[in-house]
């Protein structure tokens, strides 16, 4: 005792001596400093001394720290709190103009035969983008009003009976002249016609493909312009119809005040079955030639494809009515999805919403989910 009352320590058995014998060891220099003065000694390490000897206690030493706990320090920043935002969605306010319908429509190749197209299947798939056009302008039309409908159609609507071109027997229905009369001009007959329900102008801007005519015959001679021409001379006399039909390779079309450069696709070349090097390089090319274009679309290679070929030029490739095509197997090394595009534009911002315009149920993905 008189040891302890020499070095001036807490008496034993007291909470003071307690709570140094629970705290001491792993005490900090602050604390430590308090303790020193609270019992009268000079210096820290004269406590620490005096507390080794009289009641064994030493002092444990903090673990260096390693270079993963100063990197994970490091890695601890403030971050500034969260403001919510308040969102009120108002459905017609704002800049709620009018848009336009836009429909891509490309390579029906009526007439021809696959394990799984034929003109029943062409017909029924008419009749599904048909559906498909009337449900999405019917949802669009709660944000905003839509009158108008322009189906820009890139070629390839007939088969024809060039050997060349895979028209070969047991490959087609019948022949050219027939394809036109008894197949594709009655779909899209009803097509337009039925479309005159849901619109209040309904315009087809029309361009040739490379199939429906002769590998020696001029190009006027296509058979998609004697498709255009019967179409023009029957549901093209209603009023509400507009038919364009544009015999050279391409042409630009306004639409809204945005210029769509429109051309069928087949003057472009593949390399190892990818057309998009050449596509890529004639875009750019075409571009320049006639004074820029917004919008860049067209078909021939059926597969659907979109793409950005510079920050002032969108590029849509359409796909077609046609599945199971060994045409697309042979030259893309794919077999082909059976869809078109439809698009929505407004005048200020130009396509404002693109969908792939299902054609076949049969080919939309599959859910798990029951």
């Amino acid at each position: 005792m008189s040891n302890r009352k020499r070095l001036k320590l807490p008496k034993e058995g007291s909470r003071e001596e307690r709570i140094l014998k629970t705290h001491y060891s792993t005490a900090s220099k602050e604390q430590l400093s308090e303790w020193t003065n609270k019992y009268n000694f000079r210096r820290v390490c004269d406590f620490q001394w005096a507390v080794f000897r009289t009641l064994g206690l030493r002092r444990i030493k903090a673990p260096k720290k390693t270079k993963e706990d100063i990197h994970q320090k490091e890695l601890v920043v403030e971050l500034p709190a969260v403001n919510f935002r308040k969102v009120n969605i108002n459905f017609g306010a704002g800049d709620s103009r009018e848009q336009t319908v836009v429909v891509l429509a490309s390579d029906g190749h009526a007439g021809k035969i696959t394990r799984s197209y034929n003109k029943i299947v062409y017909r029924d798939r008419m009749e599904k983008m048909f559906d498909s056009i009337i449900k999405i302008t019917t949802a669009h039309r709660q944000m905003y009003p839509i009158k108008n409908i322009r189906i820009l159609n890139l070629g390839d609507n007939i088969q024809g009976e060039n050997p060349y071109q895979g028209s070969k027997i047991g490959s087609v229905e019948m022949g050219a002249r027939d394809q036109v009369k008894y197949i594709a001009a009655p779909r899209w007959n009803d097509f337009l016609g039925s479309l005159t329900q849901h619109f209040e102008t309904v315009e087809m801007e029309c361009f040739p493909g490379n199939h429906g005519h002769d590998k020696l015959a001029p190009e006027t001679s296509s058979y998609d312009l004697l498709l255009y021409d019967v179409l023009e001379a029957g549901i093209g006399r209603y009023r509400e119809v507009k038919i364009g039909i544009h015999d050279e390779f391409a042409d630009i079309i306004n639409i809204e005040g945005f210029r769509f450069f429109c051309f069928h696709g087949d003057g472009i070349p593949c390399q190892q079955g990818v057309p998009f090097f050449a596509l890529d390089k004639k875009l750019k090319s075409w571009y320049m030639q006639y004074g820029g274009f917004d919008y860049a679309v067209g078909g021939h290679f059926h597969k659907r494809h979109h793409d950005e070929i510079s920050s002032k030029l969108e590029y849509f490739m359409c796909s077609t009515l046609v599945s199971d095509d060994e045409w697309a197997l042979k030259k893309l090394g794919i077999s082909s999805n059976p869809s078109q595009w439809i698009l929505g534009v407004h005048p200020r911002y130009g396509v404002t919403w693109r969908y792939a315009l299902s054609v076949d149920d049969k080919f939309l993905p599959k859910s798990d989910n029951k």
